[in-house]
């Protein structure tokens, strides 16, 4: 398995392959697919299994696919912190290099001159933290009428740091007919019964240790075994 088996264009096959990686990952091989069919996901991976460019990648091409000359924020991911919210802008820039996009993140504890004056450009894919994004949407400064994917990341440490009325209040701004993808480290009673709120129909994708029992893929309320070929 490579990252053309995964039917990534060009663009994106060439900034992976630049950047030094040459295989998927499990959740990317098992995930990449079903988002770019336009499928609602609920992943659960660990830290450091590649969860970011799972979502980065398919999402970039799916931007480029529809409508580039789209000139209002088109993307949402929100993420628990600041260095979350970096590394995920950073992953885009990596895979991004040779798109016509721009990602920008904003998050508490710096000056907000900065990222104001960045959101006065075009900005296709942002990436916050929601209470900074809370403060900026009531500001006027950010509209989010126009999103067509939107992606919660780390959902569990959402829920632990106290985060989920802030995520609450976002998701009643962006539109309802949208790409949603949730993806955590744990999958708890209290994170299933959340995701089940925000998603349509979803694609379960799980990468497991190599310890535990045989992965499965399902969609929710059926379950079946891992296609050997997506």
């Amino acid at each position: 398995m490579n990252f053309k088996n995964l039917n990534l264009i060009n663009p994106i096959i060439r900034a992976v392959t630049e950047a030094g990686y040459a295989k998927p990952t499990e959740i990317q091989y098992t995930a990449i697919p079903y988002i770019l069919a336009g499928k609602d996901i609920i992943g659960c991976a660990q830290t450091g299994t590649g969860t970011t460019a799972a979502f980065v990648m398919p999402i970039l091409q799916l931007l480029k696919k529809y409508t580039p000359d789209h000139s209002e924020i088109r993307t949402l991911i929100l993420t628990p912190t600041k260095e979350l919210a970096i590394q995920i802008e950073n992953n885009f820039g990596i895979y991004s290099k040779y798109l016509p996009l721009s990602q920008l993140s904003i998050f508490g504890g710096v000056s907000i001159g900065g990222q104001l004056a960045a959101l006065r450009k075009r900005v296709d894919i942002l990436v916050a933290t929601p209470g900074r994004l809370l403060d900026l949407i009531n500001q006027r400064h950010i509209d989010l009428s126009k999103i067509e994917i939107f992606v919660l990341d780390e959902a569990d440490r959402m829920i632990d740091m106290g985060l989920m009325n802030d995520v609450k209040k976002i998701l009643q701004l962006i539109p309802r007919k949208r790409q949603t993808l949730f993806f955590s480290s744990t999958m708890s009673l209290s994170v299933r019964k959340f995701s089940e709120t925000i998603l349509s129909n979803p694609v379960e994708v799980t990468a497991v240790p190599v310890t535990s029992p045989a992965k499965m893929i399902r969609h929710v309320g059926k379950e079946y075994a891992k296609p050997d070929r997506l």
